[in-house]
């Protein structure tokens, strides 16, 4: 089953969509960051803190701006044993539709297409 990263500017919405994912997906691991210091923004070190939790391979999802920009660094560093692949679909959907399809057994080649149509 893949695990889910979700970064975002705001640690609400990070928390929430988290929450919302967890609903629909009870047996799947969502990691969720957002915001520094109480405020808005990402940071690389809680992005690297969460890669190193990761228990499987996992797809991570972003919000805006610079969150793409410390997730990418922190993929980069990340030299665990799990394959760890961005997606470029909407924060909210896209996190929802991996949460789901990861729960019902679908693998993650097939969640990375599934993430790639929905761009279209």
């Amino acid at each position: 089953m893949a695990d889910i990263l979700i970064i975002s500017h705001s640690s609400q919405i990070a928390e929430g969509t988290k929450a919302l994912v967890e609903q629909m997906a009870k047996d799947v691991t969502i990691h969720a960051s957002g915001g520094v210091e109480g405020g808005i923004g990402t940071n690389i070190d809680q992005i690297s803190e969460m890669l190193g939790e990761i228990g499987d391979d996992t797809i991570c999802f972003y919000d805006i701006g610079s969150s793409l920009m410390n997730l990418e660094m922190a993929v980069e560093m990340y030299d665990g044993a799990h394959s760890v692949h961005i997606s470029n679909a909407p924060l909210v959907e896209g996190s929802f539709l991996a949460g789901v399809e990861s729960s019902v057994g679908s693998g993650i080649e097939d969640i990375l297409e599934k993430l790639n149509d929905m761009k279209k």
